[in-house]
C-alpha cells in the first residue's frame, strides 16, 4: 500500500497536531544525577537521547514530493566512514542527516556535522536497466556529496534528507550506521531488503510495474536509486515507532542492514537480542543462517514483525558498477504454481520462492516458522486488533497489564491495525518448534480474499487465527517471540503510517516484560511502566494422564479420548498441553490446561504408546508421561479418512467445474452406504457423490444437503450398494465450482487407510487420485501427481445377501393394450444388479426379436430397454429380464410379461429420417478400402417427398461421394453430389428437386464412396427400424437390407450382408415449396427449345430423340410418348396421322423423357407429339402436346473429310420447339 505523498506545507500542518500528543507524553526516567545520561554506567544510546532534538516539523516526512532524486552508495557505514550520495536535481540542493531515536518526543536530531553546503544543479545520466530482470540501477550516476561518520557518533537508523534549495522537493533515504565492535544488549536489523522490494522508482517493483514478468515486476531490484516508497512498506511503515521506544526507554542496543548481517553473519554472535521489526519480508540465505546460528548460540530472537522471512532472495552485484550486494534478486518462483504460471525460474538454479515452498528444499529453503515460530497467513491489507482472552491472561508476558485481571469470559481488545496489515499464524506442521506456546488468540473471518491457501500463491476467504508465539531452544535455552503481525509497534508510539492510533500500555509493558525475560532491562523507562524481571522457573510442569489407562484395547479408526491434568512449578503457570502418538515426531494441542482433552483416532493396528506433556509460560518443557495402547481392527461403518485427518491444501485453488475421485478396495465383502469428501469454504454450490466400478459403471449416486460451510460433508445412498473383495471401486464427487482439497504424492508409494477398507497407492491402481472436467457428473479418469482429493467411501462390512432379484414393476405393465408405438419399457428390481448380467429380448407375435439399446441405471435399480425403431402396430409382444444381483445371486427364471401395441399410428413431425442426424455407428470407419455403395431399403407410412440423402462419415471416408434414391427394383430416381462436408459425421445432399414417394412402397436410398472406410454396425436389420413414418425394412431372404455393391462407379446396391446398417439416411418430408391442392397435375412444361441430335455420327444408326421436360419426378412406367404425322410429303409414304415408330426413355436426374424415332424423319414434315405420365406421388399428368417440323438434310464429311455416299441415310437436325406459353408444375392431387 502507497500512501500519499508529502509537501513541506503539510509536514508543517502534521505536526501542529503531533505537537499536542507529544505534549501529553509524560516526561522519560533518566539516570542518577551522580552518572548523568553520559556517565560511564549508562549507554550510548541514553545518552545522545538527551541531546536537543529536531522538531518533527523540520524533518518528518514518510515520502518524497518535488523532482529532486537521490541515494546513498551503501545501505550502511560504520563509525569513522564516509557514506556517498549520488543525487540528481534541477535546483541547489543541500544533503542534511538526521539520526531517528526519541529525543523527549521529536523524534530525530539534525547531525551537528551534517554538510552544509548547498550543492549546484546537476543532471545525472539514464540508469543501466537489465531487460532479462527489469533491474534499473543508477549505481552509473556520479557521486555529489558525502558524509563522513565523527567516530563517536552513535550507531543508529538515519536519515539522509536531500532538499532542493527552492522548498519545492525533498527526498528522504534511510541508512545505517553500524558500530561493529559493539557488544550491546541488543542488536536491531532494518528491513531494508522490503523496501527495495517495494520502491517503485524506475517503473517496477517485485510487485507490478513495467517489468518482464507477467504481472509486470522486475525479478530483481537495485539499491542503486533514489526511494519512491511511503506508507506501509517503508522506515515510518512500523519500524520506525519501535526505534522510538526502544530509544525512549534507553535499551542498550545497536543497529544493522540486512546486507551487513549478510556480509558478516557472526555480528549477531555479540549481543543477547535481536530485533527485527516491521514489514521484515524479504530474507537472503545468509540472514536466514545467521538468525539460526545466533539462536543455536543462545542469542535471543525477537520479531516483532509479520508476513516476515517469506520471500527467498539473493543478493547480487550491480549491473552498474560491479558493488557487491546491491542487487536483490528473487525470481518469486512459487508464482510459477498452479493456477497458472506466472514468471520463470531463477536462472542461478537457486530456489528465490517463498521460504515455505517444499520446492525449494533441494537449495536449501525451509519454512519460516522452524526459526520465527510463525508461518505467514493473511496478506494485506487487512486493518484488525488482537485480542487476549481470560485462558491467556495469567501468562507471564502479560504480568503488571490489564490483562493479568481478566476474568472468565472476558477479553482484551488491543487497537485496530495493531492486527495488520499482514499478520501469520501458528501452524501445527512438522516444522513448528517444540515447545511453542501461543499467548493469545484472535481468529478473524477473512471476507476480502487474503486468506492464504497454498504456498504464497493463492489466496481466499475462511477464518484464520493470529497467535503472539514464544519458544526456547531446546539445547541453548535461547528465547523466541514473534508477535506475528507488521503492526505491534503501532501500540508502541504514534509516528507510523497511521497517525490515528495511540499508545498500549499492556503493548508497552509486554515489551519490557518480554526484553527482561531475554536478559535485558531498560535505562530510561517511560513512566506508567513497571520493571520487570526475569523467569527463574527452569523446571516443566509435571503431567497426568487419567485416560487410557495403561494397555487399553481400542479399535481403529475410532476416536478415543485422552484426558487428565498438568500442574506448573511455582512461579509458573501452565502454557499448553500437547499428545503425540507417533513416538514423540509430531506433537499436537490438547484442549485446556489445568485439566485438559484430547481426542485421537488411531490410523494403524498394533501397540502404540500415547506420550503426553506440557509447558509453562516460561518456555519449559515437562517430562512427557507414557501410556501403552493396543489398537485393535475397525469397527464398521468406516471410511479411508477418519474425520480427525483434514487436508494440508484444503482449497486447491482451482475454480474449474471438475468430478474427482479416488480408487479404493474393500477387503471383505460389504456395502457402501454413501460417501463423504472434505469441503473448504469456497468449494459451493450443489456437490453430486458417486460410485463407480473400476470401468466406469455408474452404481449409485447421491446428492449433498444441508452442508457446512467447510470440513468434511456426508450423504448417504437411498440403498447401500453392495461391494466384493479385493475388487476396485471408484468413489467421487462432483464439485461444480472447483476449489476442492487436494495434496499431491498422497498415494505415491502406498495405500491409504487401513482394512476394511483402503484407498489404493498409484503402484496398485494405475494411478490413483483421479479426476475428469465436465460440465456435470462424470466418471473420472485421469490421475496426476498421486493426489488425494479427499473423497472417501462409507464402508459398512461382512454384510451379503443370498436373495436373488425380482422386478417389482414394468412399464408397460403386464397386459396393457394400445401400447405406443415408440415406447421404451423398463423393469425396476427389488435390488443393486451387476450391470454386465442383464439380458432383455422383446419379440413380436411372430418370434421375431426386437432389435435395440439396453440401459441399466444404478441408483433407481432400473432397466430400460430402448426399441432401435417404433414397434408394428396393433402387434402383441413378449418381455423377458434375467439379471444376476450384486451378490451374485442369479435370478432362477427369467421373467416375462406381454403388451399390445396401438392400431393408431403415432403423431409425427416432418421433415425427419429414420436417425434425425443424432445417431452415432459403433464404428465410425470400417477398415474397408474398396470403392463401394452402400444403402438402405426403407418405406415410408404416407406420401410425401424425399428431399435428399444424409450418411454419418468416418475421418477415413474421403473422396468425392454421391448421393442416391432407387425404386425398389433399381430405377434410378435422384443423385446428387455431397459438398461442404465436414471431416467426420453426418453429411447431407439435398436433391434439386424432391422426389415424390408413395406411400408403403420400397425405396432404396444409398451413397458412394469411392475410398471405402464407410461406417457399420452388423446384424442391425435383423427386425424393423421404424421412425414413424418411416422405416428401415427388416433384412429377409429375397429381400435383405443393408445394401452394398463393389464397383468404381456408382451403380444401385442389391447385396445384403449380415444385416448391417451402413448408416445412410433418407431425409423426408410430407410437402415440398410448391406443393399442394387436389385434381389433375398441370402439364409438365417443355424445358425449353433444344436440339435433337443424332445419338451417333454415322448416317446409318443415326436415330433422333424428340425431349420434354417435367417439373418433378414421374414414375417411368407410366410415360408414355405418342408422335403422329401432320400431312403427306412428296416422296414420303407417310400420310397424314400416321404413328412414328420409336422408343422412350426417361432421366430422374433431370426429370426428362426422351422419344428416339426407329426411323429417320422425313425432312420437312409437321409432326404432332403427345406425352402423358404419373407422378411418383401417384397423381395424373394432364397430356402435354406439340408441334414440330423435321428439318432439311445437313450432310456431314465422315472422318477422311468425304460426302457420304449416295442413298445413304441421312442426318438431320431436329428442332423442338415449345407450343406452351408457360412453364407448369405438377401439382399433387388428393390422397
Amino acid at each position: 500500500m502507497k500512501l500519499r505523498q508529502w509537501t513541506r506545507s503539510a509536514r508543517t500542518a502534521l505536526f501542529s497536531a503531533a505537537a499536542v500528543l507529544a505534549a501529553t507524553v509524560a516526561a522519560p526516567q533518566v539516570a542518577s544525577a551522580d552518572t548523568g545520561p553520559c556517565g560511564p554506567s549508562s549507554n550510548a544510546i541514553v545518552c545522545e537521547n538527551s541531546q536537543p532534538g529536531t522538531p518533527m516539523s523540520d524533518w518528518y516526512a514518510p515520502s518524497s514530493w518535488g523532482d529532486i532524486e537521490g541515494f546513498p552508495t551503501a545501505t550502511s557505514v560504520p563509525l569513522g566512514g564516509t557514506i556517498n550520495f549520488s543525487v540528481s536535481s534541477p535546483v541547489a540542493y543541500k544533503v542534511e542527516i538526521y539520526r531517528l531515536g526519541w529525543y523527549g518526543g521529536d523524534g530525530a536530531r539534525l547531525m551537528p556535522t551534517s554538510p552544509t553546503t548547498t550543492y549546484p544543479a546537476i543532471t545525472q545520466p539514464a540508469c543501466d536497466t537489465s531487460a532479462s530482470t527489469g533491474e534499473v540501477d543508477c549505481g552509473n550516476w556520479s557521486v555529489t556529496s558525502s558524509w563522513t561518520v565523527p567516530t563517536n557518533a552513535v550507531s543508529g537508523v538515519y536519515l539522509a534528507e536531500f532538499d532542493q534549495s527552492d522548498n519545492e522537493g525533498l527526498m528522504p533515504y534511510p541508512f545505517v550506521v553500524t558500530n561493529p565492535s559493539s557488544t550491546s544488549d541488543m542488536i536491531v536489523q532494518t528491513s531494508d531488503q522490503t523496501w527495495q522490494a517495494y520502491n517503485m522508482w524506475g517503473g517496477a517493483d517485485l510487485y507490478e510495474g513495467d517489468g518482464p514478468a507477467p504481472d509486470g515486476r522486475d525479478y530483481a531490484v537495485s539499491y542503486n536509486r533514489p526511494m519512491d516508497i511511503a506508507g506501509e512498506n517503508g522506515i515510518f511503515g512500523s519500524e520506525y515507532p519501535m526505534i522510538e521506544f526502544l530509544e525512549r526507554n534507553g535499551y542498550d542496543l545497536t543497529y544493522l542492514s540486512s546486507v551487513d548481517i549478510t556480509q558478516n553473519p557472526s555480528l549477531l554472535l555479540n549481543h543477547k537480542v535481536f530485533v527485527s521489526s516491521g514489514h521484515d519480508e524479504y530474507w537472503d540465505e545468509q540472514q536466514f543462517d545467521a538468525a539460526t546460528a545466533a539462536k543455536d548460540a543462545g542469542v535471543n530472537l525477537a520479531f516483532f514483525s509479520g508476513n516476515d522471512v517469506f520471500w527467498r532472495t539473493q543478493l547480487q552485484p550491480s549491473i552498474a558498477n560491479g558493488a557487491a550486494d546491491r542487487t536483490v534478486d528473487t525470481y518469486k518462483m512459487t508464482k510459477m504454481e498452479f493456477p497458472q504460471p506466472d514468471g520463470v525460474a531463477d536462472p542461478s538454479g537457486q530456489w528465490t520462492g517463498t521460504w515455505m515452498d517444499p520446492a525449494g528444499a533441494a537449495t536449501g529453503a525451509k519454512p519460516e516458522n522452524q526459526l520465527t515460530g510463525t508461518l505467514f497467513n493473511v496478506n494485506g491489507y487487512r486493518a484488525d486488533s488482537i485480542t487476549v482472552s481470560y485462558p491467556f491472561s495469567q501468562d507471564r508476558l502479560w504480568r503488571n497489564t490489564s490483562v493479568a485481571a481478566l476474568q472468565p469470559g472476558q477479553t482484551y481488545t488491543m487497537q485496530t491495525g495493531t492486527l495488520g496489515y499482514e499478520w501469520d499464524s501458528d501452524i501445527n506442521d512438522a516444522t513448528r518448534p517444540p515447545g511453542e506456546i501461543d499467548l493469545s488468540s484472535t481468529t478473524v473471518a477473512i471476507t476480502n480474499g487474503t486468506l492464504r491457501e497454498d504456498w504464497g500463491n493463492v489466496y481466499g476467504n475462511g477464518n484464520a487465527t493470529h497467535n503472539l508465539t514464544e519458544y526456547r531452544d531446546p539445547k541453548s535455552g535461547a528465547l523466541v517471540f514473534s508477535s506475528a503481525t507488521v503492526q505491534w509497534a503501532w501500540g508502541l508510539g504514534t509516528t507510523h503510517a497511521d497517525l490515528t492510533t495511540t499508545e498500549d500500555p499492556v503493548m508497552e509493558q509486554a515489551t519490557v516484560n518480554l526484553f527482561a525475560d531475554m536478559g535485558v532491562q531498560p535505562s530510561t523507562l517511560q513512566s506508567g511502566l513497571v520493571a520487570a524481571t526475569k523467569s527463574a522457573v527452569t523446571t516443566g510442569p509435571t503431567v497426568n494422564v487419567a485416560t487410557p489407562t495403561p494397555n487399553l484395547s481400542t479399535p481403529a479408526m475410532t476416536p478415543l479420548t485422552i484426558s487428565g491434568t498438568a500442574t506448573a512449578a511455582s512461579g509458573a503457570v501452565v502454557a499448553r498441553v500437547e499428545v503425540s502418538t507417533d513416538g514423540g515426531t509430531t506433537w499436537n494441542p490438547a484442549t485446556g490446561l489445568g485439566n485438559w482433552t484430547y481426542s485421537w483416532t488411531p490410523l494403524a493396528t498394533g501397540a502404540a504408546t500415547v506420550l503426553v506433556r506440557a509447558e509453562d509460560d516460561s518456555d519449559n518443557i515437562g517430562t512427557a508421561a507414557s501410556i501403552p495402547v493396543t489398537v485393535t481392527a475397525a469397527v464398521c461403518p468406516c471410511s479411508v479418512f477418519p474425520d480427525a485427518l483434514t487436508p494440508a491444501k484444503a482449497d486447491s485453488g482451482d475454480a474449474h467445474a471438475v468430478d474427482v475421485g479416488m480408487k479404493f478396495q474393500p477387503s471383505q465383502p460389504g456395502e457402501i452406504t454413501g460417501v463423504q469428501f472434505y469441503k473448504s469454504d469456497a468449494n459451493t454450490g450443489t456437490h453430486v457423490g458417486s460410485l463407480w466400478t473400476s470401468s466406469g459403471t455408474l452404481l449409485g449416486s447421491v446428492t449433498f444437503t444441508n452442508e457446512t460451510a467447510d470440513g468434511w460433508q456426508q450423504a448417504s445412498f437411498a440403498q447401500p450398494i453392495p461391494v466384493t473383495a479385493g475388487t476396485t471401486y471408484v468413489v467421487s464427487y462432483y464439485a461444480p465450482n472447483g476449489h476442492y482439497s487436494a495434496d499431491s504424492n498422497y498415494f505415491a508409494s502406498q495405500n491409504a487407510g487401513i482394512a476394511p477398507i483402503q484407498g489404493l497407492s498409484t503402484t496398485a491402481s494405475g494411478g490413483d487420485g483421479v479426476y475428469k472436467y465436465a460440465s456435470a457428473t462424470a466418471f473420472p479418469t485421469t490421475a496426476y501427481q498421486a493426489s488425494n482429493y479427499w473423497v472417501d467411501a462409507i464402508f459398512q462390512g461382512n454384510v451379503s445377501s443370498t436373495t436373488p432379484p425380482t422386478v417389482t414393476s414394468t412399464t408397460p405393465a403386464a397386459g396393457t393394450t394400445n401400447v405406443p408405438v415408440n415406447s421404451s419399457l423398463t423393469a425396476t428390481m427389488s435390488e443393486g444388479l451387476t450391470a454386465s448380467s442383464v439380458k432383455f429380448t422383446l419379440t413380436d407375435q411372430n418370434g421375431v426379436a426386437t432389435p435395440g439399446s439396453l440401459t441399466y441405471d444404478p441408483v433407481g435399480h432400473t432397466v430400460t430397454f430402448q426399441p432401435a425403431g417404433e414397434l408394428s402396430m396393433a402387434d402383441t409382444y413378449t418381455a423377458s429380464l434375467t439379471a444376476t444381483d450384486l451378490w451374485g445371486n442369479a435370478m432362477p427364471s427369467a421373467y416375462t410379461w406381454q403388451f399390445t401395441t396401438s392400431s393408431t399410428p403415432p403423431s409425427y413431425t416432418c421433415p425427419c429420417s429414420l436417425w434425425n442426424g443424432t445417431a452415432v455407428p459403433t464404428t465410425t470407419s470400417t477398415s474397408d478400402s474398396h470403392a463401394v455403395e452402400v444403402g438402405m431399403r426403407f418405406q415410408s407410412a404416407v406420401a410425401g417427398y424425399v428431399t435428399g440423402v444424409s450418411f454419418y462419415k468416418g475421418t477415413k471416408n474421403t473422396g468425392t461421394h454421391i448421393g442416391n434414391l432407387w425404386s425398389n427394383t433399381g430405377t434410378l430416381l435422384a443423385t446428387g453430389t455431397f459438398t461442404g462436408e465436414s471431416a467426420s459425421g453426418w453429411q447431407t445432399l439435398t436433391f434439386a428437386n424432391p422426389v415424390a414417394i408413395t406411400a408403403n412402397t420400397p425405396y432404396v436410398v444409398s451413397y458412394f464412396t469411392p475410398t471405402g472406410y464407410y461406417s457399420s454396425n452388423s446384424a442391425y436389420f435383423t427386425a424393423p427400424i421404424t421412425n414413424y413414418p418411416l422405416t428401415a425394412l427388416a433384412s429377409v431372404s429375397g429381400s435383405g437390407n443393408g445394401l452394398y455393391h463393389y464397383g468404381t462407379a456408382s451403380a444401385f446396391p442389391t447385396t445384403s450382408y449380415n444385416s448391417t446398417n451402413y448408416w445412410v439416411d433418407a431425409d423426408f418430408s410430407t410437402q415440398v415449396s410448391g406443393s399442394g391442392g387436389s385434381g389433375t397435375e398441370d402439364a409438365a412444361a417443355v424445358t425449353g427449345t433444344s436440339t435433337i441430335t443424332p445419338t451417333t455420327s454415322s448416317y446409318a444408326n443415326a436415330v433422333y430423340p424428340a425431349t420434354v421436360g417435367f417439373s418433378q419426378a414421374i414414375e417411368p412406367q407410366s410415360l408414355h410418348v405418342k408422335v403422329t404425322t401432320d400431312q403427306g410429303y412428296q416422296g414420303s409414304e407417310s400420310a397424314a396421322g400416321t404413328g412414328v415408330a420409336g422408343t422412350v426413355s426417361y432421366n430422374p436426374s433431370t426429370f426428362t423423357a426422351s422419344f428416339k424415332p426407329a426411323q429417320p424423319l422425313v425432312p420437312g414434315q409437321t409432326y404432332h407429339a403427345v406425352a402423358t405420365a404419373t407422378s411418383v406421388a401417384g397423381k395424373a399428368v394432364a397430356p402435354i402436346s406439340w408441334s414440330f417440323t423435321a428439318a432439311g438434310f445437313t450432310p456431314v464429311r465422315s472422318a477422311g473429310g468425304t460426302v457420304p455416299a449416295q442413298g445413304a441415310s441421312p442426318q438431320v437436325v431436329l428442332a423442338v420447339e415449345t407450343r406452351l406459353p408457360k412453364r407448369y408444375t405438377i401439382e399433387p392431387l388428393d390422397v
